[in-house]
């Protein structure tokens, strides 16, 4: 083994240190099982275990902390991770990090560290998305090369010209000159993922900044990973090799294992063996290390190989399966191990030589440093901004993407750790570039909160904000949103049920809402930016078979060509922020309605029983924030299976007074003259006056209206706020009478009037209906002052989106057969 060169300890563990003639130390501790004997234990804490679990335990906490320090300062998870690691370093525990972490359990601690990257790196491959790259934009491509030549350049200039030279000072620690090579491809990353949930918190991810800057960081991402794949060969002994070997093993995978892969899922899937499904993971988490410990053979690094697995694997419902199972485990449990190997290998007092004064002296000192740190976060904001001006970009967006590209992540920490496991970095190397990237992404938040959120662009300013602005010979612009991969028959058949025409046609725009949960969730907004810009979407652009909810939508599109275009958007974003997506979008597409589905029951199953979302809270929440916030007309429907009938629909307005009630019809109004919709009005007139006629009717029905000496005081008191009064009732006299003008000659039409005297009435009549209509279209609030009478009515309400006759018809026993669909009015500018 080499010759001994003495015994040492450290916090009570010893260990024996042999020099090779390689000039490398090796340790061997002298391990003793159980010096008390096999039942007493002298400190159990000290066991590989419990000291596992300690550090899995202390890494969690930690990080949790620094990602609650850092929230207001719009910082994405890496910056939580390496202050996390930091605080539980020996530069922050000091006498107590020997005891807490012994050298004898590194090697356990970097094995799951090692492990965690595997995974990690296959389910990157898993979620990894070519389609973007293919279809980049010029701009995109010549703005991340641009800015990736000249910061690799500055990388390796610093690290040959300037460290190396301080650092080879001293020699038991000096590093290689391959290090300028790792250094420069550190300095040219850009990490995807966190510049994603970077510009998802200042809700930046869908201006075309954003856009740009994310279509720029896959490019760099990629070509990132191919330069370290390279660096990793040339600094091995036999790079030929090397890289011929590793070339033969993605060969093999593209080759052979995808065929197989994708026959045997197909045949699970056709034999419908969903119960095997958990076995097959498990032979494929097996070959994620098998990979892995190929590729380390072939002298690459051992995360290429689960990298080239993910990426092969057919992507659909087996690959969710994978990254539903697996994501939350990989990143919460075996990652924070990584975070950790890496907070040991910093070292502060080294970057400045303070041990050594007569090398502190003359080496790096805390000019240098600053200067590094400087001029390495100027080089890509510089080469940016300077190919975005070339691209005719104003200087304030050129700025800003440059600032944007300085966003570093996951890669640059493994680039930097794969140079210090082949002894290329050195520690003060290592430590001062982890810094680097550190302050480079931190202020990347800040500064797009102060300099570019608070100047955004004012709201844009147009009419046709509800359905009453827009005339009957204009495109209506309507925004659907959905948030499920179920078929959408439904909605679909509710767009066609607003009768489009030549002259009157229907522009959808079709959002899928997706929360921001990882690389996949990211990768759609990319999609959105690099796809072809046309209104009418006749292929299919989801990107996988989970986001299929929009073929519906095309199919129908291509069916009533000329007369209904739809354009597919996917809406990435966490949900307590989403709304403001979704009020982004209708602003800038000029939408006059925006339909959202119901957050209780969302979608129906083939066989007809309806299917709670499993995010119900958090939909709910969402329709709240839309309904309060959306300056345009908001519409939310319960599908109660609208799409499964072949033959016409029977459609009831229920109508009370008031704006939101006035703009239901005025939506209904447009179906009038489909041929395969009857439309019938059902006006409640409110009568307090006991001794009055009991029903006013001109319908045919023998219904039983009521007891006009109901005892309900409390519902008579409800009924008094939902009606309208004063101005508020002639103009729904006046909206009534000209609707019914309109439509005199035509019969799929009908009007009804009933007078009730109490709440209890009005709902006992509307339950007599049950059977009699395919959906109930209502406004969402009622009577003169609508706002304060929901405010009053809805304060103990679990279902407050749907105001107080939408929610008494949901939580009625008939509405399982009967859809509904509740509207509130969008401002009304300009509108007599």
């Amino acid at each position: 083994m080499g010759s001994v060169t003495g015994t040492r300890s450290y916090a009570g563990e010893s260990y024996t240190v042999f020099a090779d003639s390689k000039d490398e130390l090796r340790a061997c501790y002298n391990k003793t099982i159980s010096p008390t004997g096999l039942w007493r234990v002298e400190n159990p804490l000290m066991q590989a275990l419990p000291v596992t679990v300690i550090k899995l335990v202390m890494a969690m906490v930690s990080t949790r902390l620094a990602m609650l320090l850092l929230k207001p300062f719009y910082q994405p998870r890496i910056v939580a991770d390496i202050l996390g690691g930091f605080l539980m370093s020996r530069n922050m525990r000091g006498d107590l990090y020997p005891q807490l972490f012994p050298i004898s359990n590194t090697v356990v601690a970097e094995t799951l560290a090692n492990l965690a990257l595997v995974y990690h790196m296959f389910l990157v491959g898993l979620e990894l998305d070519f389609k973007p790259i293919l279809r980049a934009r010029r701009k995109a491509v010549s703005i991340a090369l641009t800015g990736m030549v000249f910061s690799f350049l500055t990388g390796w200039v610093l690290y040959r010209y300037i460290l190396l030279k301080d650092f080879a000072k001293q020699t038991k620690n000096m590093g290689t000159k391959d290090g300028s090579f790792f250094w420069g491809i550190t300095l040219a990353t850009t990490n995807f993922l966190d510049l994603a949930k970077i510009l998802a918190d200042l809700k930046l991810l869908y201006s075309d900044v954003g856009g740009l800057a994310l279509s720029a960081s896959v490019i760099s991402d990629l070509c990132s990973w191919i330069l370290l794949l390279l660096g990793m060969a040339i600094v091995k002994s036999r790079p030929l090799l090397t890289v011929g070997s590793t070339l033969a093993f993605v060969g093999l995978c593209v080759f052979v294992v995808r065929p197989a892969l994708v026959r045997i899922i197909n045949r699970r899937r056709g034999a419908q063996e969903n119960g095997n499904d958990n076995e097959l993971a498990c032979y494929v988490m097996a070959g994620v290390v098998l990979c892995g410990l190929i590729t380390d053979a072939c002298g690459s690094h051992s995360i290429v190989g689960p990298f080239v697995l993910g990426i092969i694997m057919p992507k659909g419902e087996f690959s969710s399966m994978l990254i539903e199972n697996m994501g939350n485990f990989v990143r919460e449990i075996l990652m924070p191990f990584f975070y950790l190997i890496n907070s040991r290998r910093l070292s502060f007092s080294d970057i400045l030589n303070t041990k050594d004064p007569e090398e502190a002296k003359t080496g790096t000192n805390i000019y240098r440093v600053v200067l590094i740190n400087l001029v390495a976060y100027a080089a890509k904001i510089v080469s940016t901004f300077v190919a975005c001006v070339l691209n005719r970009m104003s200087p304030r967006d050129s700025l800003t993407v440059g600032v944007l590209m300085n966003t570093k992540g996951l890669l640059a920490l493994i680039i930097l750790n794969s140079a210090r496991d082949l002894k290329i970095l050195n520690k003060q190397s290592f430590t001062l570039m982890t810094v680097v990237i550190w302050i480079m992404t931190f202020f990347v938040g800040p500064f797009l909160a102060l300099f570019y959120k608070s100047s955004a662009r004012p709201l844009v300013q147009y009419k046709q904000r509800n359905v009453r602005s827009v005339g009957p010979n204009t495109e209506l612009r309507i925004l659907a949103c959905t948030h499920t991969s179920r078929k959408m028959s439904g909605i679909i058949d509710l767009i066609d049920s607003s009768n489009p025409t030549e002259k009157s046609p229907i522009h959808v725009i079709v959002t899928h809402l997706v929360e921001l949960t990882g690389h996949a969730s990211a990768m759609l907004v990319v999609h959105n930016t690099c796809k072809p810009s046309s209104t009418n979407t006749t292929t299919n652009d989801a990107h996988s078979t989970d986001y299929d909810s929009s073929n519906g939508f095309q199919l129908y599109a291509q069916q009533r060509e000329g007369i209904v275009t739809v354009q597919t958007i996917t809406a990435v974003s966490p949900y307590a922020t989403m709304h403001e997506d979704i009020c982004n979008l209708a602003e800038e597409n000029r939408v006059s309605l925006i339909i959202i589905p119901f957050h209780k029951q969302s979608a129906i199953s083939d066989g007809g029983a309806a299917i709670q979302d499993s995010n119900y809270l958090h939909l709910k929440c969402l329709n709240n924030n839309l309904i309060a916030q959306a300056r345009c007309s908001v519409a939310v429907f319960v599908d109660h299976g609208l799409g499964t009938s072949n033959s016409g629909h029977h459609f009831a307005i229920l109508f009370i007074g008031g704006e939101d009630d006035r703009e239901a019809l005025a939506y209904a109004g447009r179906m009038v003259g489909h041929p395969r919709v009857m439309i019938t009005v059902i006006r409640f007139n409110f009568n307090s006056n006991k001794g009055a006629p009991k029903v006013y009717s001109n319908d045919n029905d023998d219904v039983d209206d009521g007891d006009s000496d109901s005892d309900g005081d409390g519902d008579d008191e409800i009924l008094v706020a939902m009606t309208s009064t004063g101005k508020q009732k002639k103009l729904d006299d006046l909206f009534i009478d000209a609707f019914r003008l309109r439509s005199m000659s035509d019969d799929s039409l009908e009007f009804l009037e009933k007078s009730v005297t109490s709440w209890e009435q009005t709902l006992t009549l509307i339950s007599a209906m049950e059977g009699d209509y395919d959906m109930f279209i209502v406004g969402r609030s009622h009577g003169s002052n609508s706002n304060d009478t929901s405010t009053m009515l809805l304060e103990c309400s679990d279902a407050n989106e749907m105001g107080v006759l939408g929610e008494a018809l949901v939580s009625s026993t008939f509405s399982g057969s009967t859809s509904i669909l509740v509207v509130q009015q969008g401002e009304d500018l300009d509108i007599v």
